[in-house]
């Protein structure tokens, strides 16, 4: 956890890009944040350009779907939603306004990594001396 799911048109990116871009979400939501490298997890999924639409018509549009821990304050979120726009569109040269993104917010209590239930914002520091054991790479992955 953190999950971000992009969802692209068949075809857009190649593994260079998407090397560039899964490296340049997990700056972005490890500086913004705090959090680990090691536990920004990023996928890729392709869609066919037929099978998108938007108000009813076909649309060839890139989204960043990030699933994140809830607890932090609107200027971060507004942060991290502006950095992953400007990375995306820097790094693809796509158009801001052919890409979507938006993060949601899940309890913590409802989130687990490496067989734990994760820690609170805040609360990161604790909670990794308490489970460095159990976390070992997630945490070397710096």
């Amino acid at each position: 956890m953190p999950l971000y799911q992009c969802l692209v048109p068949a075809g857009s990116l190649n593994h260079e890009l998407r090397a560039d871009l899964a490296e340049a979400i997990t700056t972005v939501h490890t500086s913004v944040t705090g959090a680990p490298r090691g536990f920004v997890n990023v996928v890729f999924t392709e869609y066919e350009p037929s099978a998108f639409f938007t108000a009813g018509k076909p649309n060839a549009v890139s989204v960043i779907g990030g699933t994140i821990r809830s607890g932090r304050d609107r200027a971060a979120r507004a942060e991290q939603l502006t950095r992953l726009s400007e990375a995306w569109t820097e790094i693809t040269g796509q158009e801001a306004q052919s890409l979507l993104v938006g993060l949601t917010e899940v309890d913590p209590t409802s989130i687990m990594e490496a067989g734990l239930i994760m820690p609170a914002p805040g609360e990161e520091a604790a909670w990794m001396e308490r489970h460095r054991h159990a976390l070992g790479d997630l945490l070397s992955a710096e």
